[in-house]
């Protein structure tokens, strides 16, 4: 082998096209070796296999194929040494078939290093005979290595820019291109689908072809501003399709350079659905479902709003009443007619008296009860809304054939103009105390048989009785009286118990007091960080019985109120030191929180949630949906799960609208990587839909009530065996 056949199979690869390179080389070493078989392989550290891209056997190209490089030559390679054999191979490798089944004598090998620097494609020629210089045929090998590598390489660089471009093209993120004239010059597949535009009738265009007309030069002004200045914007904007659809789309703009020349790419993602979900969100976090009205949460901030502006204004005679009714008698309506009559009358009660309420917040607070925010400058003024209430009532409604009377009882509260109020928290308080005082002004006037009466000193004694259980609470907090109970919550996939919800009990001289009166004393009387602090240690404790039983895999959701972080301490965080006293893994805790502590003015208790999250325990969101339910709110925020509230789970598996809703949620949720809970769960049918939903979590009665600590154990037991 001399310069002659160097020659030679230099000229017969040097004109080669790229798909028959590397069997051409093949073949051009095996007839010039006079090598019975010369093949590249492609080598996988991580199987130890190696498989060919081209073999060439007796000078002509064969199918490839692959085999195991453990206990042979072809392993030496792969670690990145030259391998070469002059007789004898088998001898030495007598547990590689191959070189028996071919029958071998001589090997020689050569590594292909990559760019980086790692071995992954090997060069062999096989003899059946003895070669006399092995040394002249690994120089010869060495000598093409560089030429292959390159080949190889350029190959990679080729496939990835098709994997790129195949990415573009199926992204479904529209994507587009512009030059440094803000002239379109690239659009993907799903820009067309998005925006109805094929790519000949916007390539050369401005973008503004898909301008809605939604947003003034000022908008546009400030985002060529951010993107001259910063080199990219994102936001949402609204634009529109060929056929003139307006959508709402996330729109996200970087400068770049190319070649020298600056370009704009631009990447959108349709989110109308997303925006249509999110109103349907706050439609029904803030109206009734039953009637349409609004609810109490919305009635509230309205309050606060009024509260607000009416201690900036001038005109000192304007003031502030709330009016609250609720149907008299109501229960013995639904005793003799049923749940769903009763039903309609709320809603006929509801379509009769909002016409003459437009101008007014006029809303469902609960059940039966209703109330009416009314401005007024003399007090005269509210007594001719109650008998306006009155008197609209008059006609029976008529419901199903029966003929039903209704009447209500009224309350009135009023609020006096007050000069400016810089505390929020001082607003909200007045607007809890005004219904609070129109509901007790109603209560007194069920009492008396009055038509309506106003909240006055005389009514101190309810006011006593209040303070009274506050007095109780504080004390029972103090003595360590409260039980805390433990709620199930089944893992949908599993059907097994994953979590469970602590929840806190009180029996106050011997009578069950609901969580729904004094967990609202707690946080109004501030007694709320004790109690919050012994529900956790009691739940804490709980978990190390169960550990002690065998059982430490479950998560422990303790609830939150917004109040706890209001006074919270971020230099002293008394809940981790709790969790650290008790020896507790802090990843088996996951502190629920209400949603009005993910409010806008709350921007504060990032730091608190962050140093919970930093600590390892988990943040879960609770009755998602009834408060402040934009789920923009969960990218600041560090939440791991949300729980559905009850009401959207009632009627979930017979309201079409219900289950959209919950199904955009737990979609929405699944982008942003949260796990959700559904609450309430109670009929197989509603379980049914969660699960086809891709709901995560079950918590119920369907599965189980709040079980005190010592029935859990035997609880799991049964769940066991009936799994």
């Amino acid at each position: 082998m001399g310069a002659y056949d160097l020659k030679r199979i230099v000229e017969s690869i040097s004109n080669l096209k790229s798909e028959n390179f590397y069997n051409a080389i093949c073949l051009s070493l095996s007839e010039v070796l006079g090598a019975s078989h010369v093949f590249l392989a492609q080598v996988d550290e991580s199987t130890m296999h190696a498989s060919t891209i081209a073999l060439a056997a007796y000078d002509e190209i064969v199918d490839n194929i692959s085999y195991d490089i453990r206990c042979t030559p072809c392993n030496d390679v792969m670690c990145g040494g030259i391998s070469s054999y002059s007789s004898g191979v088998q001898a030495l490798f007598p547990d590689d078939r191959l070189l028996a089944d071919m029958g071998i004598e001589a090997y020689v090998g050569v590594p292909l290093q990559s760019l980086s620097g790692k071995t992954d494609t090997i060069l062999v020629a096989l003899f059946q005979h003895e070669i006399g210089d092995a040394l002249q045929v690994e120089s010869f090998f060495s000598l093409f290595t560089g030429l292959i590598q390159r080949e190889i390489d350029k190959d990679r660089f080729i496939a990835k820019l098709d994997f790129a471009n195949q990415l573009i093209e199926q992204s479904h993120e529209a994507i587009f291109i512009c030059n440094k004239n803000v002239e379109i010059t690239y659009v993907n597949t799903a820009f067309t689908k998005m925006t109805g535009y094929p790519p000949d009738e916007v390539l050369g265009q401005n973008p503004k072809i898909l301008s809605s007309n939604q947003h003034d030069q000022h908008f546009y002004r400030a985002m060529w501003h951010q993107i001259d200045k910063k080199g990219k914007w994102s936001g949402e904007i609204t634009n529109k399709t060929k056929q003139g659809t307006l959508y709402t789309q996330f729109l996200s703009i970087t400068q770049m350079q190319t070649n020298g020349e600056i370009c704009y790419v631009a990447f959108i993602l349709d989110i109308t659905e997303k925006k249509e979900a999110e109103q349907k969100i706050y439609f029904h976090a803030n109206h009734d479902q039953l009637t349409g009205l609004t609810n109490r949460f919305y009635f509230k901030e309205r309050i606060s709003e009024l509260v607000s502006s009416l201690s900036y204004q001038d005109e000192e005679s304007t003031n502030l009443a709330v009016i609250y009714f609720d149907v008299d008698k109501f229960q013995d309506i639904n005793t003799v007619y049923g749940l769903s009559f009763g039903d309609k009358v709320l809603c006929q009660l509801a379509e009769r008296l909002e016409s003459s309420f437009k101008e007014c917040a006029f809303s469902r607070i609960d059940g039966d009860s209703f109330a009416v925010l009314q401005t007024y400058q003399q007090v005269s003024e509210l007594e001719l809304v109650c008998k306006q209430v009155s008197a609209l009532l008059v006609e029976p409604f008529l419901i199903g054939g029966i003929s039903q009377q209704v009447s209500v009882t009224l309350g009135v509260s009023t609020y006096q103009q007050a000069k400016s109020i810089s505390s929020q928290d001082r607003v909200e308080k007045i607007a809890r105390r005004l219904v609070r005082q129109a509901e007790l002004a109603t209560l007194n006037a069920k009492q008396v048989g009055a038509p309506f009466l106003h909240f006055c000193k005389e009514m101190d004694d309810k006011v006593k009785k209040h303070n009274l259980l506050v007095e109780q609470l504080t004390q029972a907090v103090k003595n360590d009286e409260l039980e805390v109970h433990f709620q199930p919550i089944i893992d949908v996939q599993s059907n097994t118990v994953a979590k469970f919800e602590s929840l806190v009990r009180w029996r106050n001289h011997g009578q069950w007091v609901s969580p729904a009166v004094f967990i609202p004393l707690a946080e109004e009387s501030r007694v709320i960080i004790e109690l919050g602090e012994l529900v956790l240690r009691k739940t804490c404790q709980q978990i190390k019985y169960l550990e002690a039983q065998g059982y430490n895999q479950f998560v422990f959701n303790v609830n939150r109120s917004l109040f706890e972080f209001t006074e919270f301490n971020p230099h002293r965080n008394a809940w981790l030191e709790i969790i650290t006293e008790q020896n507790v893994n802090p990843s088996q805790i996951s502190f629920e929180l209400t949603e009005s502590v993910l409010a806008p003015e709350n921007t504060n208790h990032l730091e608190v949630l962050t140093q919970l999250k930093s600590a390892g325990c988990l943040i879960s969101l609770d009755d998602f949906g009834t408060g402040y339910s934009s789920l923009s709110y969960l990218r600041r925020f560090p939440v791991d799960v949300l729980k559905l509230d009850k009401s959207f789970i009632d009627e979930i598996h017979t309201n079409s609208g219900d289950e959209a809703l919950v199904k955009s949620i737990i979609q929405m949720s699944q982008v942003l990587g949260i796990k959700v809970v559904a609450e309430g769960v109670e009929l197989q049918q509603q379980l049914a839909v969660l699960k086809e939903a891709g709901c995560d979590f079950i918590q119920g009665y369907y599965f189980s009530k709040p079980l005190p600590g010592d029935e859990i154990q035997a609880f799991l037991t049964q769940l066991a065996r009936e799994h």
